[in-house]
């Protein structure tokens, strides 16, 4: 579908926004910007490529390493006033993360897999980037304490998984993105967190 793959690079593009961003930061330099701006983005579609056993897409198609240019040129610019660009960047980003989710689960049915493997493949494109760059970068993943960010792809993976059968009409597949989509939109405006079952003032501290 000619839409998800234009939201696709469209997440790709926010995704890499965050990963530059995330490493300018750091004070890291261009090369280090430009391969935290690539993991994130590309990282977790990587980790689903060579699960599946194919060569990763970016290797054909070129526009994913420009847009991924254009997402760290856009945050080396505006650096100093991404905190007040955020809110919008994160709209961005959660077409990004259902996309992604999509195609992750899209994929895993396309091989034949099963449930779980469904519902891993979702979350893993999703969120596997975002994880990639964070233990590059010595840091305890985001995804494992802040904001409610992985559960909506691992729920798109869940739906996916018992209406796989249904997956090629797009009387399915839209409602199913939209419902995503809004619950990962009520997480950035409402504050959704997952409840912490155990809280320590230097938990995420690395050892």
């Amino acid at each position: 579908m000619k839409v998800i793959y234009i939201l696709d690079l469209l997440g790709t593009f926010a995704f890499s926004a965050y990963g530059s961003y995330a490493a300018m930061k750091k004070s890291f330099d261009i090369f280090g910007v430009f391969i935290a701006a690539f993991l994130t983005a590309l990282g977790g579609g990587t980790i689903r490529e060579l699960i599946l056993g194919n060569i990763p897409f970016y290797f054909y198609d070129n526009n994913y390493v420009y847009i991924i240019l254009v997402g760290c040129t856009f945050s080396i610019v505006i650096y100093k006033y991404f905190d007040k660009i955020n809110k919008y960047m994160l709209i961005v980003d959660a077409i990004g993360l259902i996309t992604f989710a999509f195609i992750g689960a899209t994929k895993a049915s396309e091989a034949g897999l099963g449930s779980f493997a469904i519902i891993f493949l979702a979350a893993t494109t999703a969120v596997g980037g975002g994880l990639l760059r964070d233990v590059a970068m010595k840091e305890i993943p985001q995804i494992f304490y802040r904001d409610f960010y992985a559960s909506p792809a691992i729920i798109l993976g869940l739906l996916y998984a018992i209406f796989r059968r249904y997956m090629h009409q797009n009387i399915y597949i839209i409602p199913l993105i939209v419902f995503t989509f809004a619950l990962r939109l009520l997480a950035i405006f409402l504050n959704f967190k997952l409840p912490i079952p155990y809280k320590k003032s230097d938990s995420r501290q690395i050892v």
